[in-house]
């Protein structure tokens, strides 16, 4: 049955350990001749070659194989712990998306698909932006900070109890004098521990002593922001997603949606982030449930009745679920 489907659409993503999809004889290189125009991706920990191909491999592990958990643990001064969020899985869902559709693209000037090979732990690698600074083993021009570590940015409580996170690092040539404008504090220019930005970053703990002691001297986190802003430091709030979705930019950009679960109740989830001039890109349709739209796919495509459906139901060979309702 997959391998008759398989015959008849587009794009297949599966996301098994290497060598698992050839022994059930849904491999690529058994079903292309059946499909020309099929475009295949396989997703995988470590990619479908290589030494490490055969390793199993999830968001945690991939993160701390690629330098992920390694870099976070060492901006908290050595403690080490799993990411809350899983980049790995996300990321690599994103490239994979991208990836099907340039293949599609392609296939439309050659009218063949190809299999796309897509690995968790390459995408980790490709979306760290600062993984140039940890390949090269150079030392950094004088007066120059390695990649901008952001990790060394200040994050300030100011006097509501609020806490911002300045875009800036305090010790870098040129952003050091916007801080210390901002803070009308000149005389930090003449301290010998702050003359340049070798200094700065050999007494780094105590240049962050003032802008801490300012920052509490500021009222709320907009009033900071407005007088770092005109010294061009960005600065964002500390804020949960709840918190976010409340303001007044959430609201005017349809950041956040409100759709029904299909049952008893709804759910607020992220919109689309992309707005085109020309085409409406936002959350749209129903939210399907696993298996939900077995019958439809399975009839219209390789014929199947009622009674065969039931079957492969009762035999446990595909689940169908849909949306549940309260009986009260």
């Amino acid at each position: 049955m997959v391998a008759a489907l398989m015959e008849r659409v587009d794009v297949v993503v599966e996301n098994f350990r290497p060598g698992v999809m050839a022994r059930l004889g849904l491999d690529y290189d058994t079903i292309r001749p059946r499909n020309e125009r099929l475009v295949y991706v396989s997703i995988t920990g470590y990619g479908s070659t290589g030494p490490w191909q055969d390793r199993r491999a999830y968001a945690p592990v991939v993160n701390a194989e690629t330098g992920i958990t390694k870099s976070q643990g060492d901006a908290r001064g050595g403690s080490y712990a799993n990411d809350p969020h899983s980049h790995a899985d996300v990321y690599t869902g994103m490239e994979a998306a991208t990836a099907v559709i340039a293949a599609l693209y392609q296939r439309e000037r050659t009218g063949r698909g190809q299999y796309v090979d897509v690995s968790m732990a390459e995408t980790m690698l490709y979306v760290n932006e600062h993984a140039h600074d940890r390949l090269w083993d150079g030392e950094p021009p004088q007066g120059v900070i390695r990649s901008f570590q952001p990790a060394d940015y200040p994050v300030l409580t100011v006097a509501d109890g609020s806490v911002v996170v300045c875009s800036g690092h305090p010790a870098d040539r040129g952003t050091f004098e916007l801080f210390v404008a901002a803070m009308e504090r000149p005389d930090l220019l003449e301290d010998p521990r702050f003359v340049d930005t070798e200094t700065r970053l050999a007494h780094y703990d105590e240049l962050l002593v003032p802008l801490r002691e300012w920052a509490l001297t500021c009222p709320s986190s907009d009033d900071i922001e407005a007088r770092l802003a005109r010294h061009r430091i960005a600065v964002g709030r500390l804020r949960d997603v709840a918190d976010l979705a409340a303001t007044d930019w959430a609201t005017q950009r349809d950041a956040v949606v409100d759709i029904s679960d299909r049952g008893d109740g709804r759910v607020r989830i992220p919109n689309s982030p992309w707005h085109f001039s020309e085409s409406d890109t936002s959350v749209r349709g129903v939210p399907k449930y696993r298996g939900e739209d077995n019958t439809e796919v399975l009839t219209s495509l390789l014929g199947l009745t009622s009674d065969d459906i039931r079957r492969l139901t009762d035999n446990g060979v595909i689940v169908s679920r849909g949306p549940g309702r309260s009986t009260t």
